[in-house]
């Protein structure tokens, strides 16, 4: 999903920000220090943002440095499941 300035940008902490559990199970040293990489780099986002019950992150950028944050964090994140992904190699 797309951050606009001035839009809601809302995306569910399973897209980017969690280490899926079978993947611990299957790593947990990597897959720890992912996870610790992903909460790093989401609370280095100086947006606001609401966390809502069903896991729902909603961003709420005012203007376009708040954008290029969303967007740089999301690919760190993306980075960081495909270091992971080629650490642990196929399933």
């Amino acid at each position: 999903m797309a951050a606009d300035v001035g839009s809601p940008a809302t995306f569910t902490v399973e897209d980017l920000w969690r280490v899926p559990a079978q993947v611990v199970r299957r790593a947990s040293r990597a897959a720890l220090d992912a996870q610790w990489t992903l909460s790093a780099i989401l609370e280095r986002v100086e947006v606001p943002v609401v966390l809502r019950e069903d896991g729902r992150l909603t961003f709420f950028p005012h203007d376009p440095d708040d954008v290029a944050a969303i967007e740089a964090a999301q690919g760190a994140a993306r980075a960081v499941h495909a270091h992971l992904a080629g650490v642990l190699g196929p399933p």
